[in-house]
């Protein structure tokens, strides 16, 4: 038996797109980071996850969610 592993990061916030390091603050995802992210969701619409983690990050959970 195999596993296999698919990593995504979150996608782009208001605070990457400022420069700023998040740490744990929870800045929103940009309006770029939603298009990204829709642009990745068309990439992977055909695949099949059997379990998706991430953090207790609003843009952790926004990007898992889309």
């Amino acid at each position: 038996m195999s596993i296999e592993l698919t990593y995504f990061a979150h996608s782009t916030t208001t605070d990457n797109e400022a420069g700023i390091s998040s740490g744990w603050n929870d800045p929103p995802l940009s309006e770029l980071g939603i298009q990204r992210n829709e642009k990745l969701r068309d990439l992977v619409k055909d695949q099949t996850f059997d379990v998706v983690f991430c953090s207790d990050s609003q843009r952790a959970i926004e990007t898992a969610r889309m």
